[in-house]
């Protein structure tokens, strides 16, 4: 396992990697791309929820093979010196706990004023690259898992933002997924804000807002086009730019659904479906979503209709939407247990009525 690639694929089939090396071995993956002026733009999620590796990461299958593996940040930080005590999976059930600080390996503890290097490439970042390969340049960083990234009609950059869950040595709990738009150089927030809003600011039900890692921010991170629904796993990202299919200029993105209970407790279903922004005004409306008091998967209600909406693109001439959807997935306990055989690609037109 060598980390994430962005390859080149050329007409007559020989393949060309760009960059490699990327730090994709955690929780979330890299994300993208999109071309733009002769460059190649896509997100590296981060490594763990909250910036401290623990025991959910041994239960996402990665602490085990690659015990010394954390979130890299990408440029110099100095750390407020928070330890988390946890069990020890890497041990037996009887080890002892060990404490671990962010932004190091687990069983490290970090101390206040510790500086912690930042490097490229680095987590919870937009990076992007010449598209005949070259050096990595930072785009925007701050950002737990940047999924779907887009240009809007006028070529600005946009990107959707997989937001905290209620796990690990650090929960996070009721921070939205989110819709940016990219400024080049900015810091988003993570690991201390959601939304644009400091995590110590908000109120948890019956617990403790998480206190800040980092003991200097690099900025007040900027204000979100839209926020979405919490635990929406708000992924895919397009936009329309045809009067064809309408509503060009605005944005769509495909919710691929909770992941409860694993991710934290939900009281209805969220997400599995596909909504429209309106970027200008800031407003969300369900747009391709399954019929139900409570919305949900199609397998969940008993009938037809989308399951988990990963991604989404248009036609060339704009006309069509075509809608990725994962399929049949349901959840054993902290456990995805996906169907083979159901996933589906489902075409969408704009009509006339008779």
């Amino acid at each position: 396992m060598q980390g994430g690639k962005i390859l080149r694929v050329s007409r007559d089939g020989s393949i060309t990697t760009l960059v490699e090396g990327l730090p994709s071995l955690g929780d979330h993956h890299t994300n993208g791309p999109v071309i733009r002026e002769g460059y190649v733009y896509f997100g590296q999620g981060t490594a763990t929820n909250a910036a401290v590796v623990g025991p959910d990461n041994a239960d996402y299958g990665w602490l085990r093979r690659k015990p010394d593996f954390h979130d890299t940040p990408c440029e110099d930080i100095v750390l407020m010196g928070q330890n988390f005590t946890s069990p020890n999976p890497l041990l037996s059930s009887a080890a002892e706990p060990v404490r671990t600080g962010a932004f190091v390996p687990f069983g490290q503890a970090t101390s206040k004023g510790q500086v912690i290097k930042g490097a490229l490439p680095c987590n919870g970042s937009i990076m992007r690259l010449p598209l005949q390969g070259g050096e990595l340049e930072l785009v925007a960083w701050g950002l737990r898992n940047p999924y779907g990234l887009a240009l809007s009609p006028d070529g600005e950059l946009y990107v959707t933002e997989n937001s905290y869950d209620v796990r690990g040595s650090r929960p996070v709990w009721g921070v939205g997924d989110v819709l940016w738009k990219i400024q080049e150089g900015s810091w988003y927030g993570w690991p201390d804000f959601g939304g644009g809003v400091p995590l110590s600011k908000r109120e948890v039900p019956g617990g403790e807002d998480p206190r800040p890692l980092l003991e200097r921010h690099p900025q007040k991170p900027p204000r979100p086009v839209v926020n979405l629904g919490v635990h929406s796993s708000s992924n895919g990202l397009a936009f329309s730019s045809s009067a064809a299919f309408g509503f060009a200029g605005d944005a769509f993105i495909a919710q691929f659904g909770d992941m409860a209970p694993a991710i934290g407790k939900v009281w209805h279903p969220v997400g599995y479906k596909v909504v429209r922004v309106n970027t200008q005004t800031g407003t969300v409306e369900d747009f391709v979503a399954n019929k139900g008091k409570r919305g949900g998967p199609a397998s969940w209600q008993k009938s037809g209709g989308l399951e988990r909406p990963i991604s989404v693109s248009f036609s060339p001439d704009g006309s069509s939407m075509y809608i990725v959807d994962f399929g049949i997935m349901h959840m054993d306990g902290k456990n995805p247990k996906p169907l083979q055989g159901s996933g589906v690609i489902w075409e969408v037109r704009k009509t006339t009525t008779p």
